[in-house]
């Protein structure tokens, strides 16, 4: 905490010492080190630059610095979303490792203990909606949705058994969809559990238009606590479904136009996913094709008409880099909290490619950066990798660290020394 403290702390030119000056005592020196730090200087200028990694270790100084640390996050709340990489053993599900990116600081934390155990013998994957991580089997059905998954629930397996089911958060609801056999009746059926009752709740099944595509695979999905989004990757068909009423509204095609005067034709977009941004419907796409990437452009969907307005474009230089990265690309992805935009192809995530937007500030500010995936380095055969994107919060990290679940230590950041390492247990 020290050296991260000492390091960022500006050098005044009063400080530096010529000629004759040199000779001094270096007992004088030492006494300004040790001069106390008033507070405006500290939530200001020292603490508004720390992680929230070494605020939690500032915190536990004193009371005096536990309400500094309280003004610098209202001064620099770090909102940012982080996205949380992990790695899965394919054969012992429960053994992980994990990495995390907070853009608030641009650093890589490495997340250690993060062993989960379940009920059931499937293999634990991710949701598109509200960092939801699951796994299901004929056994059981566990699933947890706090950022850093240190609460899981274990529940009865669905009444229908699925395979590759579409699964979502709304609220107090877990959304199960699709993904059954030829075999079943019903491959559109819907089940919801309801948290606070403990049971499955039979919905009305699917649009009868997505029967080929019922299927995490192929459908990405969008979800508040009572309405749900559901988006084919390929023909850009959506819906939507009522938590409340258990029912589905009518299918549309979305036309994704390259400008807002509709004089251009439809761009060929060949793969696409769906998320919230600022509470904003949000379509990410790739144009060209698989072989010849063109671009990849955001567009924002009306929830009511389903009319799409486009609101930027990943710069040109950043899709050369995304090719480059990923050739042929076809499996691209894209987490989305916040303002934030997490973009990467999940069989090959060397890359994280992020967009930061602003959509409530009319002119729509874009911020594109790219980092690299850290988790590369501890990678093997055996791995497979599940993506998550979180909203962080400092009494998360508390939590996770009083109770022994999580250790965190930050590989990299940016200082002049390169690597680093500092741990919070």
């Amino acid at each position: 905490m020290a050296k991260a403290i000492k390091r960022i702390l500006p050098k005044h030119k009063d400080e530096e010492i010529k000629g004759d000056e040199a000779a001094q005592p270096k007992v004088e020196v030492e006494e300004a080190e040790e001069a106390p730090i008033h507070g405006d200087v500290l939530e200001t200028m020292i603490l508004t630059r720390l992680t929230l990694l070494d605020l939690v270790a500032a915190s536990r100084v004193s009371k005096a610095w536990r309400g500094s640390v309280s003004t610098s996050l209202h001064i620099s709340p770090r909102l940012k979303p982080w996205f949380i990489v992990y790695a899965f053993h394919h054969r012992n599900h429960s053994l992980t490792s994990a990495f995390a990116f907070d853009p608030s600081s641009r650093v890589w934390l490495r997340i250690q203990n993060t062993h989960f155990t379940t009920t059931t013998s499937g293999a634990i994957r991710s949701s598109d909606s509200q960092y939801l991580l699951y796994s299901l089997s004929t056994t059981g059905f566990s699933f947890s949705f706090d950022p850093f998954h240190l609460t899981w629930h274990h529940v009865e397996a669905p009444l229908v058994w699925r395979e590759n089911p579409i699964v979502a958060h709304l609220g107090s609801r877990i959304f199960v969809a699709g993904g059954t056999y030829d075999l079943i009746d019903d491959p559109l059926a819907v089940e919801m559990y309801n948290i606070g009752s403990g049971r499955w709740e039979t919905c009305q099944s699917m649009p009868f238009l997505l029967k080929d595509s019922a299927t995490s695979t192929w459908i990405s999905t969008a979800a508040t606590d009572s309405k749900l989004y559901l988006l084919e990757k390929r023909s850009l068909l959506i819906c939507s479904f009522d938590a409340e009423t258990k029912t589905w509204g009518d299918t549309f095609n979305l036309n994704l136009i390259s400008n807002p005067t509709h004089i251009n034709p439809p761009v060929p977009v060949f793969q696409s996913t769906i998320g919230f941004v600022d509470d904003r419907l949000i379509v990410v796409g790739l144009m060209g094709d698989p072989e010849d990437l063109q671009g990849l452009g955001l567009w924002e969907v009306d929830q009511h008409t389903y009319e799409c307005r486009p609101i930027g474009e990943m710069p040109p230089e950043m899709v050369e880099k995304l090719r480059k990265a990923n050739s042929p690309l076809s499996t691209m992805h894209a987490s989305m909290e916040g303002g934030s935009i997490y973009i990467y192809d999940p069989r090959n995530p060397e890359q994280i490619f992020f967009c930061e937007c602003e959509l409530k500030k009319k002119e729509g500010i874009h911020e594109w950066g790219c980092v690299v995936n850290p988790m590369l380095n501890y990678r093997n055969r055996m791995q497979r990798f599940v993506f998550t994107c979180s909203r962080i919060m400092m009494r998360d990290i508390q939590k996770a660290v009083a109770t022994g679940s999580r250790t965190f230590t930050i590989e990299t950041d940016g200082d002049e020394n390169g690597l680093s390492a500092r741990t919070c247990r």
